[in-house]
């Protein structure tokens, strides 16, 4: 009798070890069921709610002048690395709003309204002030002996513009030299391209969209942070 008592006594412990196990089973998926259901939630909330991504993108051109030069700005050094692109407007960096890239150095890209021509070089390692420029290379260029510093924006002579903001289409020569207005005019100026608005449309590899608009795709991986 001892034996059958004890064998009930152990299968019950059994069946109640079971019981536990497939609540604890049970349990758990209902844990990960509701954690899936929860992101899933707050994901398509985000979906819904969240503004489009500012896809401010568009173009200069400019040229930068000293002593009768143009400046050479095709090394890589003055390009910003596509691989930096970033589509979250509102972590952007100071290279991303305004920069060079793909080694032409004649179109400027902007990614910020805000951005004007002294962010622009100092970007590029450059800085410059209404009577002065100072080079990456550790040169300071002040007016004197009848050098001066001169800004030509779209054919016409315009005040020191370093802060002057940067608009679609322009075209900026910057000149730090003795040259006289009809040279800057004549020879300097006409070295600018005129092809910025061409590169309005395309995409931009160092500003990951370009002027295109977010896909679908894009903006459930943004919404979902993958």
């Amino acid at each position: 009798m001892g034996w059958w008592w004890a064998g009930s006594l152990h299968r019950l412990e059994e069946v109640q070890s079971e019981r536990v196990g497939m609540l604890e089973s049970r349990t758990m998926l209902s844990l990960a069921v509701g954690l899936v259901i929860g992101v899933l939630g707050f994901g398509l909330v985000r979906l819904v709610s969240m503004p489009p991504l500012d896809s401010i993108h568009y173009h200069a051109n400019w040229a930068l002048w000293v002593d009768g030069k143009r400046v050479d700005l095709t090394g890589d050094q003055y390009m910003e690395d596509a691989a930096a692109c970033s589509s979250e407007t509102s972590n952007i960096t100071a290279p991303q709003r305004v920069h060079l890239h793909d080694n032409n150095p004649d179109v400027v890209h902007i990614h910020h309204g805000g951005s004007t021509w002294g962010h622009l070089l100092q970007n590029l390692g450059w800085g410059i002030g209404s009577d002065w420029l100072f080079t990456d290379k550790g040169e300071l260029y002040g007016e004197d002996a009848g050098r001066r510093l001169t800004f030509v924006l779209n054919g016409f002579f315009v005040p020191p513009a370093s802060n002057r903001v940067i608009q679609a289409g322009d075209r900026m020569l910057i000149s730090f030299g003795v040259e006289d207005p009809d040279v800057l005019i004549g020879d300097q100026f006409p070295s600018i391209g005129a092809n910025a608005p061409e590169f309005d449309s395309g995409f931009d590899p160092a500003g990951c969209q370009g002027n295109t608009a977010e896909t679908l795709e894009e903006r459930i991986r943004r919404a979902f942070w993958f």
